[in-house]
């Protein structure tokens, strides 16, 4: 991969993680002050689990697992997401 390429990788892997931290710190907050505000971050968190839905139904990204695991699962979901916007721009470029 040169560098044009993985910097294009890179920069959709930090945006998708600043946007699902932010939403997860939301979450929290909305659920801790009992806003009827983090039913809708609920979803939005469901959501942004289906790509490790497809590895398994049992295993949302925010498993109940240890710290590490939840990390090592946040990781593959935001790499699966990022592959797939990824191929999906790359296409697009192809096709213009």
């Amino acid at each position: 991969m040169n560098k044009r390429k993985l910097k294009l990788f890179l920069k959709i892997f930090f945006l998708l993680l600043a946007i699902q931290l932010v939403v997860v710190i939301l979450h929290i907050l909305l659920n801790n002050a009992d806003n009827s505000l983090a039913s809708i971050t609920a979803m939005i968190i469901s959501v942004i689990s289906v790509p490790m839905s497809f590895v398994s139904r049992d295993l949302p990204f925010y498993s109940g697992e240890g710290i590490f695991v939840r990390l090592l699962f946040w990781g593959l979901n935001l790499t699966i997401q990022t592959t797939a916007i990824y191929a999906g721009v790359r296409i697009m470029k192809k096709i213009k």
